[in-house]
């Protein structure tokens, strides 16, 4: 078997953590520019840009940015299941991912082992 290179783990990173950020943003086509709630979903999006994804051989390690605001944080509360999952799918399932909400004051952690199969 052909052992894959570093930039080769680099891309899956990169690609996955902008199909997790799409994923988790809030759209804004629809909100009236300057407005509270136009605000709120920019301030929540911009605190989710800052999440990292590092894919590695063996290991994956994601992490999603905390918003400052109550709102924020409770939008990400309530769907952060659907995150998880999300991170397993995008990975063919072959991670066993735990999640830590506590660890870090400013990230949401998922960690995962590759299963051997």
């Amino acid at each position: 078997m052909k052992q894959k290179s570093s930039f080769y783990y680099r891309y899956l990173s990169w690609t996955q953590k902008r199909e997790l950020v799409s994923f988790i943003e809030q759209p804004l086509d629809n909100l009236p520019k300057g407005s509270a709630a136009y605000n709120e979903a920019y301030k929540f999006n911009s605190y989710i840009k800052m999440s990292k994804v590092k894919v590695k051989k063996n290991k994956i390690e994601v992490k999603i940015r905390i918003p400052e605001t109550p709102t924020g944080q409770s939008r990400l509360n309530a769907i952060w299941n659907q995150i998880v999952d999300k991170v397993s799918r995008m990975n063919g399932r072959a991670f066993a991912l735990s999640s830590n909400k506590a660890e870090d004051p400013y990230f949401y952690v998922i960690e995962g082992t590759r299963i051997k199969h």
